[in-house]
């Protein structure tokens, strides 16, 4: 009766959840790799989260969770026909379990879902540990099939990456959901390594997933397509609608560098994109491209510039200089908009070049040049099939797992021919011909009429689906913060320039905020609209675990 009384108030808790900074989400600057966040770019950069966590001193507290592979994740859940127990191929998968705060029977199950990186356990940095202890409930995270140490085959073949998909990775979703749910103490675990030892049965626990960015997809999709297995869904920063051409990311970009409250004006904005265009009316100036000795050692080319594919890659590096500061803003690691702002608007320096150079320099540190081949940068990374080293725990590389979903399933790629707030559009070699179908077609051999994602008549596959912003299902929360570029791909208010009608979720926004509003604790949360958009929730509250849902 407790836990039922309790459950009312998960709902309007959870919304701090999602007001905050947090280390999180999903980024191909321009469409191609990036310097600063390496070739191994994730959901979570759980490595920089460690050390974050261990410098506020939470890093004891994270020994709690335990580690184990379910053995009996099943590679392929759509097979023809109806397989026999010995034609199942099944493959071990990682997770995590946090049983600390648990109240046992008919206590809720918290579930955390990996994304397009290796997936560590629940940080006790995280708000929502905070809510399992306020709510006692089982702390679990599930990582991604195809990332981190969760291998389903043996290697990334374009034969192995078939199985690669949303789809299969929500059937995974809801196989181990059953899996914790027909587990305790009563039982004897064979399907984990090391064993499942619950103190107490699942079997009645109610339970809420959590994610943000493409796990944020998850989330929603997981509460659509399996709706009586779970009760609740959280979907922070989700970009449910999937686009080739995902012009509107440097769009976004150049809205938060003119934005005060974070740091942004319009002087600034106007100094990027002078310097935009500037940079690359010099570069093209010159046969071959990049060789003007007027253009600052610290933006050369580091390699000659042979066509407008390392064009491509060179100018990438100028934008997704930028767009990485947006998408990561105030979540602990800097430089912050305000710093690139700064630099941008520095008046002791009367050149543009010189202020993009060291504006540059800050997100690239000890960079004397600028990445420009094509081949090197950008496709032989990607086309690498081998997984990373066994044991490479959260330092597995996914780009090349990532780019493939991208290319196949949902687009994503970021170009610069967005009109309205761009300050890049003068880097037109990144459209989606550049930044989108040729990294598909060199780096996995995709046919050369390639035109973008699975589609059909009525659009892409992904969004088909599972509705895009249409998503007819309930208890589904989609969160957003303006200022984070993938909010343009997701469910919004009215009000922000890129809404698109939607039904059937509860959408709150969060006026400032890049993606961050996933997960820190709420001691981070320092904008405007954290106190209004919380009471906002609590005007709006319900028990998630019951069947009311919500329409707009």
């Amino acid at each position: 009766e407790r836990y039922q009384e309790g459950m009312a108030s998960i709902v309007s808790s959870l919304l701090l959840l999602f007001l905050v900074p947090c280390d999180a989400g999903i980024l191909r600057g321009g469409g191609l790799l990036t310097k600063r966040f390496r070739l191994n770019s994730q959901h979570v950069d759980f490595l920089h989260l460690k050390h974050l966590e261990e410098s506020r001193g939470y890093g004891a507290k994270a020994s709690n969770s335990t580690t184990h592979f379910y053995n009996e994740a099943v590679l392929d859940h759509f097979g023809d026909g109806i397989p026999s127990a010995s034609s199942v191929s099944h493959w071990s998968q990682r997770y995590y379990v946090d049983d600390t705060f648990w109240g046992g029977d008919d206590f809720p199950v918290f579930l955390y879902i990996g994304g397009e990186g290796p997936q560590g356990p629940v940080s006790p940095s995280l708000f929502m540990y905070e809510l399992a202890q306020e709510h006692q409930a089982l702390v679990l995270a599930l990582e991604h099939r195809f990332y981190g140490e969760s291998q389903p085959t043996e290697d990334m073949s374009i034969s192995n990456l078939k199985f690669l998909t949303s789809h299969q990775a929500l059937a995974d979703l809801a196989r181990f959901v059953e899996y914790v749910k027909s587990s305790g103490p009563e039982t004897m675990d064979n399907a984990s390594t090391p064993p499942l030892e619950l103190k107490a049965s699942a079997v009645n626990s109610k339970v809420v997933v959590f994610g943000g960015s493409y796990p944020g997809d998850l989330s929603a999709w997981f509460k659509l397509k399996y709706p009586g297995i779970i009760s609740g869904s959280i979907a922070s920063s989700a970009p449910v609608f999937g686009e080739y051409n995902f012009e509107q990311y440097a769009q976004v970009v150049g809205t938060a560098l003119a934005y005060e409250l974070i740091g942004g004006s319009s002087e600034c904005y106007s100094a990027v994109k002078k310097a935009s265009d500037l940079l690359h009316e010099l570069v093209t100036s010159t046969s071959p491209y990049g060789t003007s000795k007027k253009i600052p050692d610290a933006l050369k080319p580091c390699s000659e510039i042979k066509s407008d594919l390392d064009l491509s890659t060179y100018e990438s590096q100028v934008m997704g200089a930028f767009q990485g500061v947006v998408q990561y803003n105030l979540e602990g690691r800097k430089p912050y908009v305000s710093d690139l702002c700064n630099a941008m608007t520095n008046e002791t320096e009367t050149d543009l070049l010189e202020r993009l150079s060291s504006t540059l320099a800050l997100v690239y540190e000890g960079q004397s040049c600028l990445p420009s081949s094509f081949q090197d940068d950008n496709v032989s990374p990607l086309a690498d099939t081998k997984f990373s080293r066994k044991g490479c725990d959260l330092e597995c590389s996914s780009m090349r797992q990532w780019i493939y979903q991208s290319c196949h399933e949902f687009g994503f790629f970021q170009t610069s021919t967005g009109g309205h707030m761009n300050p890049f559009i003068s880097l037109d070699s990144l459209g989606i011909k550049n930044a989108g179908a040729e990294i598909c077609k060199q780096a996995y051999n995709v046919s050369g009429d390639y035109t973008g994602p699975a589609s059909n008549p009525a659009g892409l596959v992904a969004n088909t689906a599972y509705g895009a912003r249409d998503l007819a299902s309930h208890n589904i929360t989609i969160v957003n913060g303006n200022m984070d570029p993938w909010h343009a791909l997701g469910i919004i208010n009215s009000t922000d320039p890129f809404f698109q009608r939607w039904r059937w979720c509860l959408a709150i926004f969060a006026t400032g905020h890049s993606e961050r509003v996933n997960c820190f604790d709420r001691r981070h949360c320092a904008l405007p609209g954290y106190v209004c958009h919380k009471r906002l929730w609590r005007g709006h509250r319900s028990d998630c675990l019951g069947t009311r849902g919500y329409t707009n």
